[in-house]
């Protein structure tokens, strides 16, 4: 009895070091579907989280996921940031997805392939509030097709 009770406490606490070691959890994480007749350059995905600690160095990602129809081996996305205090702020993101011969930098099984494109690093928000940020494609074919899904995910930068 004692030492299936020693093993219980033994492999949660496994358990509870093999999650803490898998990487950073989001402070915030939202993702959205792309119609499937074309991402237009007017559809804006929009991401709003509130930070509360801004003693914190944080990590800024774009998700981005498309099938293997998608036309071009790069994306270009347009983001608007929005401040707390109501200031704005709009940055140009340039997202290679494939090599020179064709092949998919991501990640995925199937049709599907996932990028996790880097945005900031280590990046220091100056005041705490609510934020805004919100994304469109800047590519020159409108509806742009095959990306099927957008997403947005902010983690602290581990020291």
């Amino acid at each position: 009895k004692n030492q299936f009770m020693i093993f219980r406490v033994g492999a949660c606490f496994f358990i509870l070091v093999l999650i803490a070691s898998c990487g950073q959890f989001p402070v915030a994480s939202d993702s959205y579907e792309v119609n499937p007749e074309g991402w237009y350059s007017d559809d804006t995905k929009s991401f709003e989280w509130t930070l509360e600690d801004t003693d914190y160095r944080y990590s800024i990602f774009v998700d981005v996921r498309h099938n293997q129809n998608y036309p071009f081996s790069n994306l270009y996305l347009f983001l608007d940031f929005t401040f707390p205090n109501g200031k704005n702020r709009r940055d140009t993101l340039g997202c290679t997805l494939a090599d020179a011969r064709g092949n998919w930098f991501g990640s995925g099984t199937g049709s599907l392939i996932d990028h996790r494109i880097s945005f900031k690093e280590d990046f220091e928000f100056p005041i705490k509030g609510r934020y805004n940020l919100r994304v469109t494609q800047g590519m020159r074919q409108d509806p742009l097709q095959g990306v099927t899904d957008l997403g947005f995910r902010l983690e602290t930068t581990s020291d």
